[in-house]
């Protein structure tokens, strides 16, 4: 089974503000093992973006 992966950062670690990361890091899944992963930069803050703006690309879990 395939997943992607998000996780909000900032300074380099877990950011405790979902809405105000510096990035997020994905991580593409298959059976249970990471198979390649990536560093984005979200949008601007704006209520309600950063659900859709991950959905865009396709990530299916958020740890955070």
């Amino acid at each position: 089974m395939k997943k992607l992966i998000a996780i909000p950062i900032a300074n380099g670690r877990l950011c405790a503000h979902f809405g105000h990361c510096e990035k997020f890091w994905i991580f593409a899944t298959e059976n249970g093992k990471i198979k390649s992963d990536e560093l984005i930069t979200p949008p601007p803050h704006e209520p309600g973006l950063l659900p859709r703006f991950l959905g865009e690309k396709g990530v299916n879990a958020i740890i955070a």
